[in-house]
């Protein structure tokens, strides 16, 4: 047979083989002499990613177990390291589409000859990912790249570092010499104290700020960002302009200050389309909630409570009030302490054009019920109903599962059948009760 494929141009082959993975590209290396070398001019997405979880397995097979006194951790790291230098030091490539490393290395590995291979390579996409080694007592590594040029980094359109630090003059770098860079992720860095997310010619369009322990001040100019997802403690944010900001995540302390705070950002809040908020450890005065602003564009909201001492459902009735437009309306609950009354009702407050409502964490007390019921009968074009007793903490855990087989579950699934049968015209979705194989 005609080996066609082969007759095509170098270049042809390598574009062909940069849309695999950098294990089949190589594989492909034995299909003849022609094709032998040509993965060493991969362009595509090389990912190593820990498929294994070795340290959750490890403390699985030994709870006791020292993270460096393990072999099972030692001998994987080694694997891992032996698959990483060698392909690294044998690519020729002079530009990569991404490089992502999700792994829990330590500090006896050289991280920083890995990320100038990504500064030398001109990568677009670059992730470090060492979430599991910062558990194991590790310090952080540094992402402190040597620059050559303020061009190094001129085709970076997307960084995620996660359990990776870096100092504040190297992200000021990067912001202001990195033009094409689109998507900015920082979680768990510790030398950040102040960020200022602002450049010449800053393209930013999503950024995600997590679990910053020593940050105290934040000032955000960035006239193209889209979307913006925090996580923090109380400190002090600037959004000093921020015209294309239409999502937003809120989690942590600084919840509480933003909430509290609505009406400093006037400027914003009348644009945003998705609004997500974990409120989870808050306690908001009712008479502040009755004056909350407009919410005139919000299409989307996402709410994560507790219940507390006060109506845990008053967020709610508030947010929903102040969003006329909404479409669809997450709700999360977590973590009941105590029964609390549904002392706040929408009945006066008719939302015309909700879609669609989902609620996580429903437990079948009256109080559910109620709120549900109102929702129902004044969201006249609601055509979706997800109602799950699933207890908001235990998704996606193991422990899910259990939940699933519960009495509590079976009893709030109950309730939510019979709330539904009320109501035939709109669709309900609400999760089966969970049975093990060997009880099928």
């Amino acid at each position: 047979m005609d080996d066609r494929i082969s007759k095509l141009p170098d270049d042809i082959l390598i574009c062909i083989l940069s849309r695999l993975t950098i294990e089949e590209a190589a594989r492909a290396s034995i299909l003849s002499y022609r094709w032998r070398y040509l993965w060493r001019f991969f362009t595509g997405c090389l990912d190593f990613v820990d498929p294994y979880k070795i340290r959750r397995l490890a403390i699985l097979s030994d709870p006791y177990y020292k993270c460096e006194d393990n072999y099972f951790i030692r001998a994987k790291r080694r694997n891992f390291i032996n698959l990483v230098d060698p392909i690294i030091g044998l690519l020729q490539t002079k530009s990569l589409q991404q490089l992502r490393i999700c792994y829990p290395v330590n500090s006896d590995y050289d991280v920083d000859s890995w990320v100038q291979f990504a500064v030398d390579k001109r990568v677009q996409r670059l992730e470090l990912d060492f979430s599991e080694s910062k558990t194991e007592g590790h310090e952080l590594h540094s992402f402190s790249p040597y620059f050559k040029t303020t061009s190094s980094f001129s085709s970076l359109v997307s960084l995620r570092l996660i359990d990776v630090d870096i100092a504040e003059e190297v992200l000021h770098y990067l912001l202001c010499y990195c033009p094409l860079l689109e998507v900015l992720t920082l979680k768990g860095a510790e030398k950040l104290i102040r960020i200022r997310v602002s450049g010449p010619s800053l393209k930013l369009k999503y950024l995600e700020l997590r679990d910053l322990p020593n940050l105290s001040n934040l000032e955000i100019n960035a006239p193209n960002l889209i979307s913006f997802e925090f996580c923090a403690g109380e400190l002090t944010v600037n959004f000093k302009h921020v015209p294309s900001l239409v999502e937003m995540s809120i989690e942590g302390d600084y919840c509480t200050y933003f909430v509290y705070t609505l009406h400093q950002f006037s400027s914003f809040l009348p644009q945003l389309r998705t609004l997500k908020l974990n409120l989870m450890v808050v306690s908001v005065p009712e008479d502040f909630l009755n004056s909350i602003p407009k919410f005139p564009n919000l299409k989307h909201l996402e709410m994560t409570l507790a219940n507390g001492d006060l109506d845990c459902y008053h967020p709610c009735v508030a947010f929903l009030k102040a969003s006329p437009l909404l479409q669809e309306f997450t709700f999360k609950l977590s973590h009941t302490v105590e029964p609390c009354a549904y002392v706040q009702n929408i009945k006066d407050h008719p939302h015309l054009n909700l879609r669609a409502v989902s609620f996580i964490g429903f437990e079948g007390r009256e109080v559910d019920v109620e709120f549900l019921k109102d929702l129902l009968e004044n969201a006249v074009r609601l055509e979706k109903m997800i109602i799950d007793p699933c207890k908001y903490h235990f998704m996606g855990s193991p422990g899910m599962w259990y939940y699933r087989r519960s009495e509590g579950y079976k009893c709030a699934r109950k309730r939510a059948i019979e709330l539904a049968e009320k109501f035939p015209h709109v669709e309900f979705v609400i999760p089966e009760i969970f049975v093990p194989l060997a009880d099928r």
